[in-house]
């Protein structure tokens, strides 16, 4: 089975998956977003609260998804991904601008059949 990797963002939401691996651009900001959510402005109470929020069950598990994010960044520029949303397989074809990966893979595999 061929890999497929999607890139998008939260603007541009995608369906029918499937077992694709999707990486959503702005999720590292979301993130970082919502760790902030409530933080006093006293920037010395404000370490205090972020520190003890990282140190949570829920703190490190948002911490874990962090570096999930930044690393599925790494990779779609990797893939250098010119337009979201983008359904690559195989890390060499590419579809832009579907938001249903499913017809995306239909219309690589098309091409494959035709061109092989």
């Amino acid at each position: 089975m061929a890999e497929t990797i999607v890139v998008t963002d939260s603007r541009h939401p995608v369906t029918n998956t499937g077992g694709a691996r999707v990486i959503e651009l702005d999720r590292a900001e979301q993130l970082t977003r919502a760790l902030s959510v409530g933080l006093p402005a006293n920037p010395r109470l404000a370490t205090i609260t972020a520190k003890k929020r990282l140190s949570s069950a829920e703190g490190r598990r948002i911490t874990a998804e962090l570096r999930r994010a930044y690393q599925d960044i790494a990779d779609a520029k990797g893939l250098q991904v010119q337009k979201i949303p983008a359904v690559v397989v195989d890390r060499t074809l590419v579809v832009y601008g579907l938001a249903d990966v499913a017809e995306a893979e239909e219309l690589i595999d098309a091409y494959q059949q035709g061109a092989h």
